[in-house]
């Protein structure tokens, strides 16, 4: 009969997330995004007495903590989070004896200001701490963390386990709101894409009228939004209704909003093309959304 282990439950609730959820989302973060500070007053990576950064902090946390940037979120998941009680843990460390799992000796590599070195830093405080978790078998979880346990000498290894899940899933849920809030701050510096977005008609005819183009994404996006009359207004000015995939059509198909799945392709949108995920064509969306109306109009012979 199959067994599952402590360790193998523990393992795999962040490797789940970590390769689901979190690492997918970080893909294409640029230097700008990374030093991105949302508010006046955001704490982030600042340079020390020595000039190299160090993550800005008080030693006793203020009533109202300050926001804070994507990098000092980073630097805190990777090196304090993962890589430091990864070295101090599992012994793969040149600090001294005495340093518990709070010690920055554990990290002695300098912290990224670019976002190439922060995703190589996450990575790498990830992969030590996995591994580390992977090599324990249920007997050694169960076991005192020690000394390099500080306050917490007389947990166990396990609960560590289950407290380094919990930190890394809630700072993780962090810095995808922070990329969430730096696109939505992005989109608003273009006054068509802001209005686009919205939902705004007028305000997206008044932009287009004045010669703005937005991207080449922005009439799937507002499908995906249900904007119909911003949809129709983008393709009326030479958006391409086809862009992407899922496409607009697919979007508009799953909505089964027949009246925007006939401007779409009235403008020449590819009834045809799949989606990456289940392969399917517009016309496949409408029928498994139950718009059976919407399917036999995407399927019926194109008039020549």
């Amino acid at each position: 009969m199959a067994t599952t282990t402590w360790r193998e439950v523990l393992a795999a609730q962040l490797d789940f997330y970590w390769e689901v959820h979190l690492w997918p989302r970080l893909e294409g973060l640029t230097d700008e995004e990374y030093l991105w500070e949302p508010v006046d007053g955001s704490w982030s990576l600042r340079p020390g007495p020595d000039g190299a950064p160090v993550l800005e902090h008080v030693a006793v946390e203020p009533p109202i903590p300050p926001v804070t940037t994507f990098a000092w979120r980073a630097a805190h998941v990777g090196r304090d989070v993962l890589g430091k009680r990864a070295r101090a843990v599992f012994g793969h460390t040149e600090a001294p004896p005495d340093a518990d799992m709070y010690d920055d000796r554990h990290w002695p590599e300098p912290l990224p200001l670019t976002a190439a070195g922060a995703l190589a830093m996450l990575q790498q405080g990830y992969t030590e701490w996995r591994d580390g978790v992977a090599a324990l078998d249920d007997e050694a979880l169960l076991r005192p963390i020690g000394p390099v346990g500080g306050p917490y000498a007389e947990d166990t290894v396990a609960a560590l386990v289950a407290h380094i899940n919990r930190e890394v899933m809630a700072h993780g849920a962090e810095l995808c709101l922070l990329r969430d809030l730096y696109r939505a701050y992005r989109d608003r510096q273009d006054p068509l894409v802001a209005a686009a977005l919205a939902g705004r008609a007028d305000d997206v005819a008044r932009a287009l009228a004045g010669g703005a183009t937005g991207r080449p994404s922005l009439v799937r996006e507002v499908a995906g939004l249900q904007h119909w009359d911003v949809l129709r207004l983008l393709v009326e000015n030479g958006h391409d209704p086809s862009q992407g995939s899922p496409s607009a059509l697919h979007y508009a198909a799953a909505a089964g909003a027949s009246d925007a799945v006939r401007v779409l392709l009235a403008h020449g949108a590819d009834r045809t093309a799949t989606d990456p995920e289940w392969g399917l064509p517009p016309s496949g969306w409408a029928r498994f959304f139950g718009h059976h109306e919407v399917e036999q109009l995407l399927t019926e012979p194109v008039d020549n």
